[in-house]
C-alpha cells in the first residue's frame, strides 16, 4: 500500500491551466504602475513554440476598461523550440512608460506564454507568474469558473487585499457576474461588470462592498460574452502577491465517456487530484492522492494528520462501479492503509459527490478515518471537505 508524508505533496500530478499549448492565449493580468503601499510593478513576457516548426506570433497589448478592437500587434517568428523573452515588456516592446492590462498572443501554430509581474524594492524583485491561458478556457455563459482562497481583512502589515482580474476574449462586450461566498458556501455580495471587446479588467475585491473577510471563494459567471478571469492576494506588509487562477474544463468533447482528470481544493489551493474514468454513463475508475491539510480538531493551528493517502491503490482489484448519477448523492469508499514502518495503518472512507457539467465534473471529496494509533491517531474523525473539480482529457 502506498502512503507518504507531507513533502511528496509536490508529486502529485494535478490538472490544471497552466501552460497549456494553443493558437490563441491571453495573459489576463500585466502592469508597468505604481500599486498600493509604495509598490511598483513590472512585467516579463515569455512566449514558447513546442513544435517542430516555425510558428508567426501576433501579442496584443490590451489596456484595461478600453475597446482593443483596433489595436495592432507587435510580431515575431519563433523557430522550432525557441522562447521568445520579452523584459519590462510594455515600456521595451510597447513602447508604455506606465500602463496596465492584458496580453492576447495569436500564432499559426500552437504556442505556451506565461509573464512575471514583479515589485522592485532596490536591486531586488518579487513577484508572481500569470499563465496563457486558452481562448478556449474562458468563461461563458455555459462554463462558469470559481477562485479560492482569496481575503479581504485590513491594511496594516499581516493583512491580505485581493484583486480580480480579466480579459474579454470576444469581439463584442461582455458581461460578467460574480459572486462572493465565505468559506461554508454562504454568499457575502454579488455585482456584475461588463467589459468592452477585448478589454482588460481590474477591480479590488472590496469593490463588492462585502467588508472584511477571510478564504472567500468567487463564483463567475457570463450572463453574455466569453472572459479569462484571476485573482491575486497581496500581503499588505510586503506586496508580495500569489496569483490565484479559476479552474476550467480541459478540452476534449462536452462530456460523455473519457477520462476526467480532476483537483480537490482546501481554502488555500490545490491538496490532490487524479483521475475519474466514465465509460456508458458509469464511473468504472478512480485514482489519484489526497492530503488535507484543514483538520485541526484541537484547534492549535497544526494539521492534524499529515499523510498523503494513495487512493487507486488501496482499491487493489475491487473497484466498485457505480451509476455516474450515484454520485450525485454521494458515493463511499472504505479503504485500508495497512501499517508500514514508522506509519500505524488504519482505513479511510472515502465519499465522492459530484455532478457533470457539459465536459466538467464538480463536487466534493470528504474522508472519514478510523483505527489509526500513534502518531497518525490525528487521522481518526472527520475531514473537512475538500472542493472537487475536473475536465475530461
Amino acid at each position: 500500500m502506498t502512503f507518504t508524508i507531507l513533502a511528496m505533496v509536490l508529486a502529485v500530478a494535478l490538472p490544471s491551466a497552466a501552460l497549456n499549448p494553443s493558437t490563441e492565449v491571453y495573459v489576463p493580468a500585466a502592469a508597468r504602475v505604481a500599486g498600493v503601499a509604495g509598490s511598483q510593478w513590472f512585467t516579463d513576457l515569455y512566449v514558447f513554440n513546442p513544435g517542430t516548426s516555425s510558428v508567426n506570433v501576433d501579442i496584443y497589448f490590451l489596456p484595461r476598461d478600453t475597446d482593443n478592437s483596433s489595436v495592432s500587434p507587435q510580431s515575431f517568428t519563433l523557430g522550432a523550440n525557441e522562447t521568445l523573452t520579452l523584459p519590462d515588456v510594455i515600456l521595451g516592446t510597447f513602447g508604455q512608460s506606465s500602463a496596465a492590462g492584458a496580453f492576447r498572443i495569436v500564432a499559426t501554430g500552437q504556442v505556451i506564454a506565461n509573464c512575471r509581474v514583479y515589485n522592485k524594492s532596490g536591486s531586488d524583485t518579487f513577484g508572481q507568474g500569470l499563465e496563457g491561458v486558452p481562448a478556449s478556457a474562458a468563461v461563458t455563459p455555459t462554463n462558469p469558473t470559481d477562485i479560492i482562497g482569496l481575503t479581504s481583512n485590513g491594511t496594516a502589515s499581516g493583512t491580505f487585499r485581493s484583486n480580480i482580474f480579466a480579459v474579454n476574449t470576444s469581439s463584442s462586450a461582455t458581461t460578467l457576474d460574480v459572486t462572493l461566498m465565505d468559506s461554508s458556501g454562504a454568499t457575502v455580495a454579488t455585482k456584475s461588470y461588463t467589459l468592452q471587446p477585448y478589454a482588460a479588467f481590474y477591480k479590488k475585491i472590496s469593490d463588492l462592498g462585502a467588508g472584511n473577510f477571510d478564504n472567500g471563494t468567487l463564483h463567475v459567471t457570463a450572463s453574455s460574452g466569453s472572459a479569462i478571469v484571476v485573482a491575486s492576494k497581496n500581503d499588505n506588509g510586503s506586496s508580495d502577491g500569489t496569483t490565484l487562477e479559476g479552474w476550467w474544463a480541459c478540452g476534449g468533447a462536452a462530456g460523455g465517456d473519457g477520462t476526467y482528470h480532476y483537483a480537490v481544493y482546501d481554502s488555500i489551493g490545490a491538496t490532490g487530484g487524479g483521475d475519474i474514468v466514465i465509460a456508458s454513463d458509469n464511473v468504472t475508475a478512480i485514482d489519484g492522492m489526497e492530503i488535507n491539510y484543514e483538520k485541526d480538531e484541537d484547534q492549535n493551528g497544526e494539521s492534524d494528520c499529515t499523510v498523503l493517502f494513495d487512493i487507486g491503490s488501496a482499491y487493489s482489484n475491487d473497484f466498485e462501479v457505480h451509476a455516474l448519477s450515484d454520485y450525485a448523492s454521494g458515493v463511499s469508499y472504505k479503504l485500508n492503509y495497512p501499517a508500514s514502518g514508522s506509519f500505524s495503518g488504519g482505513d479511510l472512507t472515502f465519499t465522492f459527490t459530484f455532478t457533470r457539467s457539459g465536459s466538467a465534473l464538480v463536487g466534493t471529496l470528504t474522508a472519514v478515518g478510523s483505527n489509526f494509533s500513534g502518531n497518525d491517531a490525528g487521522c481518526n474523525g472527520t475531514f473537512p471537505a475538500l472542493t472537487l473539480k475536473a475536465g475530461i482529457e
